[in-house]
């Protein structure tokens, strides 16, 4: 921890605020998390519902995810964050008081926007703003950060509606009023989070460092086929994971409440989960380290299938529970590590653009797979949603594995960070003695970097 506090205070300024902004306005997103698809039960509207309105809202993200590559060369990663950002927190309070379907939709629509760059944006930040030394680090902060937003969204959202149905009379713990306030609540310590932005200086101006490793991109035509390739496996395997996650992920706290848990229980799960994922997301840059990004990601992305196996053979609530540690787990280490890996495989002009085509990719994935995934489970159950997950998280990690790890730098040696630990050493060596010595910028790091 003590390495990692180190890390943070050489952060420049501007990532620290971005960290602060980070934590507050996920915080906003934890409570909608966990008590937006309760709000909408207690509106009388079942997975079915819940399923399109979570298809129109992420079909928004993917579009504007798409563009963000766009967005972002022509506007600037702040101005895009902080006007996404300022678009989620508007929707989402007018969300906490629509009732009516039509208008749900359309508010869904507009929230989805908002998401897209609360959550497409953060990579191209930090790759934009941090040394290329720290951004594994930075990325693993951010991502545990949001992590544990989403722990005290879930805690706020877990025990805001009993404090206010003791509060006011003929409030109910479990009751629309009870939970519109609670959602209210979190939108407005969201918006305490364009805060920090508004205090960035650097990033406000739009003038990014130097990145001075990036005269090192090729632009030769087979370089550039070799970019779009690797681009196309990216944003491919990113709709891979949707296609079982979205079959999961936007019912499972009401599967919780099906297995006899109620909002506070369910809070106290998704708080679990947050602060786990938080503290153990720390170590994905140790763990990349010593396996190597490849190997880290195929044992991280596999790891939560035993747990939903279990579940449809003999379901519970406390295996339930772990299955949902699990699986926030391998995101939060996940996410960071193939994320960075990404950045250090394409040019910088490419970087922007992979993140929105990814976050499409995905988006559309969970949107159509959370359509679906409704009707089954209002038919059928949850267990064919655990199938789906398991084997899209296998067939996804599967691909980018199989690809990357026969990738032309990668065997090279170019990407060190690939590697396990001991075989990087010995790539890094060869690579070395084949490459005539060359001056180094003062800011760009080497091999043992």
């Amino acid at each position: 921890m003590g390495d990692y506090i180190r890390r943070v205070r050489g952060f420049r300024r501007d990532v620290k605020l971005f960290l602060l902004y980070n934590l507050l306005a996920n915080v906003a997103f934890g409570v909608s998390q966990l008590i937006f698809n309760l709000y909408l039960y207690e509106l009388a509207l079942r997975e079915d519902a819940i399923g399109a309105l979570s298809a129109v809202q992420t079909l928004a993200m993917a579009g504007t995810s798409a563009a963000m590559g766009g967005l972002i060369g022509r506007f600037g990663t702040w101005r895009c964050i902080t006007g996404g950002v300022s678009l989620f927190l508007c929707s989402q309070l007018s969300l906490a008081f629509a009732e009516r379907p039509a208008l749900l939709l359309v508010l869904g629509a507009f929230n989805g926007v908002g998401l897209a760059f609360l959550f497409t944006a953060t990579m191209p930040f930090l790759i934009e703003w941090a040394r290329p030394d720290q951004r594994q680090h930075a990325a693993a902060i951010s991502f545990s950060l949001i992590s544990l937003a989403v722990t005290l969204g879930s805690l706020l959202g877990g025990f805001l509606p009993a404090i206010l149905a003791r509060a006011f009379a003929g409030v109910e713990p479990e009751s629309v009023e009870a939970y519109r306030w609670t959602l209210v609540a979190g939108t407005l310590i969201g918006f305490a989070g364009l805060g920090p932005l508004f205090l960035m200086r650097q990033a406000r101006r739009g003038t990014p460092p130097t990145d001075h490793a990036a005269a090192k991109a090729a632009e030769g035509d087979a370089e550039r086929r070799q970019v779009r390739r690797d681009m196309t496996v990216f944003v491919m395997v990113g709709g891979l994971m949707a296609l079982g996650a979205g079959m999961v992920m936007p019912f499972y706290n009401v599967y919780l409440t099906t297995l006899g848990a109620d909002a506070r229980a369910v809070g106290y799960v998704y708080a679990i989960g947050g602060l786990t994922a938080a503290v153990i997301g720390l170590a994905a840059p140790a763990v990349a380290h010593r396996l190597g990004s490849l190997r880290a990601l195929l044992l991280l992305r596999l790891s939560l299938i035993p747990f939903y196996a279990l579940l449809i053979v003999a379901p519970g609530y406390g295996l339930a529970v772990l299955a949902h540690l699990a699986r926030q787990t391998s995101i939060s280490m996940a996410w960071p590590i193939d994320s960075t890996f990404i950045a250090e495989v394409l040019p910088p002009r490419a970087r922007a653009t992979v993140f929105g085509l990814r976050s499409a990719a995905w988006n559309v994935g969970f949107s159509g797979a959370s359509l679906l995934g409704g009707a089954i489970i209002v038919r059928a159950g949850y267990d064919a949603t655990f199938v789906s997950l398991m084997v899209f998280s296998a067939l996804s990690v599967g691909v980018y594995v199989s690809y990357f790890g026969r990738h032309p730098r990668v065997r090279a040696g170019e990407i060190p960070s690939a590697l396990p630990r001991g075989r990087r050493v010995a790539a890094g060596a060869v690579t070395d003695a084949a490459r005539p010595a060359a001056p180094r910028a003062a800011d760009e790091p080497s091999v043992a970097d």
